[in-house]
């Protein structure tokens, strides 16, 4: 099934290519495409052929069934179908309007002869097979795509990848605007004073982020004076606040380690007699065991003290310290050594003693030294010694390679190690080559960072928000080499870093990676490494980026958002619940395409992915047991009404009201997403459904319909759209199956144009499935190229669609091939050559 969109976009490039287009000059032909001399042929000789298959064909079916009411005497709803009869002198508005009625179904009305099926699909075959024949045998070129910044979803992305944090700064940016279905279209992609500053926001909280100053890193200063060492028994206090302890008490600190690492452990304190010599320390972890040890002469007297340091090795966390003085001449082995005595410390104890430390205390005098042996002075503990790489941003260390060298505290060579560093930082963020001229500027900016006092480290987060603030990393260029000459259809190959961008935006909506950037490099990306890139970028996580950005827009699931359901009605209806409606059709996109499954699936898949609050809705069960670890499970739907995106909640949700199903929604939803057909606008004038007549108070929304219907301003419409939804009103407004409504049981029968009836959403995907597999398949491409190369399509892109239906069609039109049609497409790799542009 054809789009009508599509339909009227090449009845206008037809006319203007006849009207205007002068003969194309044969050059040699690009990648395998046909030969000059098989394409020889001229608007004027497309053209009269186009003309002689149509007035063959089409015209006659047109004759037969519209001209009646549409002609220079009738001219029912304004239109005149005369001109079809030589296709010439039509207007956009005529074409598109001819275009979508036909293909849509509503014309003729039903109380007039109608063409049956066939002959309707004839029509319309032959509009298309003529007015796109002719512009495909004229050489369509494959067009320009503006200059585009990254939108909200890619600049994220791009910072995660350049840097491996996931800080997400565009969330504070204003949202992006929508040109044909997607936010990534240039023609619609603007830029605010607003966005401007929030770009510079950005830069600077990036840069902050993914850059740190080693001097700037948390560290262990921990000092205990006398006063505040806590001890687990009887102490006596002396001058100067020494802490005088008996054979069975000891001291403890607790301490929180920032990083994991190397600490240094300072005692101060000692024996309280020259007789009695040198006293061991064992330092303890709270379990006893030995980490440490060392000894501690006699003090000295009144305010001295003998000091000991040890380096222990301490993990990220609160860690207690304990001091034991070791009386005897016992064995001590690091490791292995316990005391016994630290493991059954007192809680209540514990906080008593703590409470009371840096309260006055009285001093004693005299102190026997043989009931109180030692006496603990102070401690102090630093580190960690040198900070782990941990402890640093992912990239630090690519981002910063070399730190300019110091000499009496004054950095030099300050421009010359920044050139070094920045120069592969750039080619990284600005995604293709970049000179010394433009590393220079940045590179001078942090040696005058560096000279107004900042140090090393603060220089280079200022050069890279300059870098982050740069047209090259915001936007997305395509200016054709100053040198470029055109080919035989007018077009010049994308530069192989603009060809890498292409790549990753389109399945990654971010930045490429060093592989692609490197084959770039090489100029080594050909028709064959695209195709292994595209494999290799679809199993990559990244690759989710086509469920959230393009699946999302194509099926609209981000309309959910804002979503609301009537809370008394559907109590169970919350932004959990909606989440998960969301990341089922998600999965289920990237199941598909990733195990390149035919695009029929979609319609027919009898399984789906939930989480246990999604299977609750649907009345599944899940191993709940899992999903912590598998959130989302792959159920089977065996025995159960539902079959493919038609049955998920997310579409169900979003194509209702707050309280109630919509089947002129849902049929409108079917329409437009999934057959690619869109429906006309209402007539001015026509009544919402609760503002026109009511069938009464006790009718069913399908009764209430069928009266809408009347109005013949809305039959034509209606009687295609509401058959549709009517299929699916077997689930309610948040997706839940239901056989009856206020007591009624549920009608879910309806017919397709073609005369076959159904009764249900899973009758309705499978009757689908059966002859609309192509239809569906050309929207997705349609949709695919559109996200792709960030432009709404022409009629040239037609000729494109046509191929690669084509050569996927064999193959049952399996996804992953539908996207490497895409890479591989004309309109893709080359862009149509503008001399204007070339010579700015």
């Amino acid at each position: 099934m054809m789009r009508p969109a599509s339909l009227s976009a090449c009845l206008i490039g037809f006319l203007w290519i006849v009207a205007a287009s002068p003969p194309l000059k044969a050059e040699p032909p690009v990648d395998g495409n046909a030969t000059a001399d098989e394409k020889t042929t001229t608007p004027e000789s497309a053209a009269s052929e186009a003309l002689t298959e149509w007035q063959s064909t089409g015209l006659p079916l047109m004759q037969a069934y519209c001209v009646d009411c549409h002609n220079e005497d009738v001219q029912e709803g304004g239109l005149d179908l005369s001109p079809f009869e030589t296709l010439s002198d039509l207007t956009t508005a005529e074409v598109k309007r001819v275009l979508e009625m036909v293909r849509f179904g509503a014309m003729p009305p039903e109380d007039y002869d109608t063409p049956e099926i066939e002959e309707r699909k004839l029509l319309v075959s032959s509009l298309e097979a003529t007015m796109y024949s002719s512009t495909c045998d004229l050489t369509p070129r494959a067009g320009k795509v503006t200059v585009r910044r990254l939108n909200r979803s890619e600049y994220n992305n791009t910072i995660r990848d350049l840097f491996g944090m996931d800080l997400r700064p565009a969330d504070r940016f204003p949202s992006d605007e929508v040109g044909a279905g997607f936010d990534n279209n240039g023609d619609v992609l603007s830029l605010s004073p607003m966005l401007i500053e929030k770009f510079i926001e950005a830069a600077e909280h990036v840069s902050q982020n993914v850059i740190v100053d080693p001097d700037d890193l948390p560290v262990l200063r921990l000092e205990v004076p006398g006063d505040q060492i806590p001890i687990y028994g009887e102490p006596k206090i002396g001058s100067f606040s020494g802490r005088f302890v008996d054979g069975d008490s000891f001291a403890w600190i607790d301490l929180e380690a920032p990083f994991d690492g190397d600490y240094r452990i300072d005692v101060r304190g000692g024996a309280t007699s020259k007789e009695r010599g040198r006293v061991n320390v064992a330092i303890c972890d709270a379990s006893g065991t030995l980490l440490a040890t060392d000894g501690l002469d006699y003090f000295g007297g009144g305010g001295s003290a003998d000091s000991m340091n040890e380096t222990i090795e301490l993990s990220k966390g609160k860690h207690r310290l304990i001091f034991v003085p070791v009386l005897d001449d016992r064995e001590l082995k690091v490791g292995e050594t316990k005391f016994e005595s630290v493991t059954n410390m007192d809680p209540e104890r514990v906080k008593s003693i703590l409470a009371k430390r840096g309260k006055p205390v009285s001093v004693e005098r005299g102190i026997d030294s043989d009931e109180f042996p030692f006496m603990f002075r102070s401690f102090k503990v630093n580190g960690p010694g040198k900070h782990p790489s941990e402890a640093y941003p992912p990239k630090q260390f690519e981002v910063v390679r070399h730190i300019a060298p110091k000499k009496r505290n004054r950095y030099y060579d300050v421009e010359k190690v920044a050139l070094k560093n920045l120069t592969p930082l750039m080619h990284t963020v600005f995604r293709g080559p970049v000179t010394d001229d433009e590393v220079r500027p940045y590179a001078q900016l942090v040696e005058q960072s560096v000279k107004d006092g900042a140090s090393y480290h603060r220089a280079t987060q200022i050069a890279l928000s300059a870098i982050l603030v740069s047209p090259r990393f915001l936007f997305r260029v395509e200016t054709p080499p100053a040198d470029s000459q055109p080919n035989a259809f007018g077009d010049v190959p994308l530069s192989q870093h603009q060809l890498a961008t292409r790549l990753s935006y389109f399945l990654w909506s971010s930045t490429p990676d060093q592989t692609l950037l490197e084959q770039a490099d090489r100029d080594q990306l050909d028709v064959d490494r695209l195709k292994g890139h595209v494999e290799r970028m679809l199993a990559d996580q990244k690759a989710d980026a086509m469920a959230s950005d393009f699946a999302a827009q194509w099926l609209g699931l981000r309309n959910l958002t804002e979503h609301e359901a009537d809370g008394k009605r559907f109590p169970t209806f919350d932004d959990p619940l909606k989440s998960a409606m969301v990341r089922e059709t998600e999965a289920l996109f990237l199941h598909i395409l990733r195990h390149n499954l035919p695009v029929g699936e979609f319609l027919t898949a009898d399984y789906t992915f939930v989480d246990p609050s999604l299977a609750r809705h649907y009345g599944l069960t899940v191993d709940e047991s899992k999903a912590r670890d598998q959130p989302y499970q792959k159920v089977s739907l065996s025995g159960t009404p539902r079959r493919g995106l038609l049955s998920h909640a997310s579409v169900l949700t979003l194509t209702s009201t707050p309280n109630r199903t919509s089947p002129v929604l849902r049929g409108k939803w079917i329409l437009e997403n999934i057959l690619g057909t869109k429906a006309p606008d209402p007539p001015a004038g026509v009544p919402e459904l609760e503002d026109g007549e009511t069938a009464g108070d006790n009718a069913t929304l399908r009764e209430q319909l069928e009266l809408h219907r009347q109005s013949p301003s809305c039959a034509s419409c209606h009687r295609v759209m509401d058959q549709l939804g009517f299929g699916l009103d077997d689930f309610d407004a948040i997706g839940q199956f239901r056989t009856e409504e206020g007591g009624k049981p549920i009608d879910a029968s309806g017919a397709l144009p073609d005369g076959r009836s159904f009764n249900g959403g899973a009758e309705l995907s499978g009757m689908l499935a059966e002859t609309e597999i192509e239809g569906l398949a050309r929207t997705l491409t349609e949709r695919l190229l559109t996200f792709a190369i960030g432009r709404e399509l022409t009629p040239d892109d037609r000729c494109t669609i046509d191929e690669i239906i084509e050569h996927t069609r064999g193959n049952q039109f399996r996804l992953a091939d539908l996207v490497t049609e895409v890479v591989l497409s004309r309109q893709f790799r080359f862009q149509t050559y503008d001399a204007d542009a070339t010579n700015r």
